[in-house]
């Protein structure tokens, strides 16, 4: 039995069923849903035609080379860290040596001593003269060994290991799920009034530990350290251009010096509050902290200068704050405060346009309206903390809450560092767990 067209208001009986919308069509219905899929692919032909002339267009040599010249970097300073270290054992030998002579000098002296005053005396005896010769022969063979047979340096070969330098790779990547976080590998205590922000370049981990500014190496030991006079830390991050560390109070930015632990001071024309920093390849972004929150844009070469200042009307309304900003692979990833509904999200946004990737909201009510914070973790997925309610959310890479957990004591930053360990900046500690 003839069924009639789908179409509301077509009085046709139907010719075909339509096996992808499941539709009884006339004929004439069935040519426009057939016209009207079919037009649906040309935007999709429009845009993958854009990201082929994008991706034929990208100067591959300017992405090598800079690439390159970051190697290049890290083969010179560790030319430079040989050239210390050899230079401060060459210094060790010579102390050495001069300690050496300087004690068969004293010796040779002191038997003169001996002996000048038996002749002015007169009165030596056959057991000073066995005790001078024995003394003697003694000092013989000290110079002798000490000129032929020199010094014994033992040089163990140089060993380099491979994980030194890591190439970002997917198929290491972990299958990790907050609800089987383990318990810390390590704790360092800390009181509870410091300043929070933790953030690693994969060699080290920078943090702020009872008034100093700390270096820990991959065995959570504190290599160095120089005192932090300039007050409450609210941001931290890395810049592989520079090779230095940004450091962020509420109106003040710093750069640190990874090896010489050089604290700088950069001067800018604004007075702007701020709350949260983020590095580029080129650029270094701050957020401030105010209503209809602003991103300030800053070079990075040949000097630190304020380029653009970014307020995107759909990114940051009048009544919303930025709380936190991370650049990864050519997006920023932004936590949202909307002050009227008292609730956050997450968006990822491509750098250069500001076009959202996508977005996530949170729902939890904040009337209070705490900071959340987050980080890049797992290569392409994120953490975000929520301090006041002690959760963790593990966000995929498409925007999607894969985990949460309730996290003691009560975390306020984290951090990957390295390939396999979770640094998390609690109340009282910084606890690092495997991943």
């Amino acid at each position: 039995m003839s069924q009639p067209c789908a179409i509301a208001d077509c009085k046709r009986t139907s010719r075909a069923l339509c096996h992808c919308c499941q539709q009884d069509l006339c004929r004439e219905h069935l040519n426009e849903h057939d016209d009207f899929l079919n037009e649906q692919l040309n935007p999709f032909a429009d845009e993958i035609n854009q990201l082929s002339d994008q991706i034929n267009h990208i100067d591959v040599k300017s992405l090598r080379d800079r690439f390159r010249e970051q190697l290049n970097e890290y083969r010179i300073e560790s030319y430079r860290k040989i050239d210390r270290y050899v230079d401060e054992k060459q210094r060790q030998l010579d102390e050495f040596i001069n300690k050496k002579l300087n004690n068969q000098i004293e010796s040779i002296n002191h038997v003169k001593t001996i002996i000048k005053h038996l002749i002015d005396n007169q009165d030596t005896t056959t057991k000073d003269l066995n005790s001078i010769s024995s003394t003697i022969q003694s000092i013989r063979r000290e110079i002798s060994q000490f000129e032929y047979k020199s010094i014994e340096l033992n040089i163990n070969p140089l060993e380099i290991d491979d994980r030194l330098i890591q190439i970002e790779d997917e198929n290491i990547k972990r299958d990790f799920n907050l609800s089987t976080l383990m318990p810390p590998v390590h704790v360092i205590n800390r009181p509870p009034e410091n300043s929070n922000p933790l953030i690693s370049n994969n060699r080290v981990l920078l943090t702020y530990h009872e008034n100093q500014l700390c270096l820990l190496n991959q065995d959570m030991t504190i290599t160095k350290s120089i005192p932090w006079p300039h007050g409450w830390i609210w941001d931290m991050c890395w810049s592989a251009t520079l090779s230095r560390f940004f450091i962020i109070t509420l109106t003040e930015i710093f750069t640190l010096n990874e090896n010489s632990m050089v604290l700088e001071h950069i001067v800018t024309k604004d007075n702007h509050s701020l709350c949260s920093c983020t590095c580029s390849d080129v650029s270094f972004y701050v957020t401030t902290n105010e209503l209809s929150s602003t991103v300030c844009e800053f070079s990075l070469l040949p000097t630190i200068e304020l380029i653009n200042r970014w307020q995107p009307a759909d990114l940051c309304g009048a009544n919303e704050m930025i709380q936190d900003m991370v650049f990864h692979k050519g997006t920023l990833a932004f936590i949202i405060d909307n002050q009227t509904s008292s609730m956050k999200r997450m968006e990822l946004r491509l750098v250069q346009t500001f076009e959202q990737v996508w977005s996530i909201q949170f729902d939890l009510v904040d009337p209070l309206h705490t900071a959340y914070r987050l980080c890049l973790f797992n290569y392409n997925e994120w953490i975000v903390i929520d301090w006041k309610s002690a959760q963790l959310f593990y966000i995929t890479k498409d925007g999607q809450i894969k985990s949460t957990c309730v996290y003691e004591p009560i975390p306020y930053r984290c951090c990957q560092f390295g390939s396999n360990i979770l640094a998390i900046s609690a109340r009282n500690s910084i606890n690092f767990h495997r991943i």
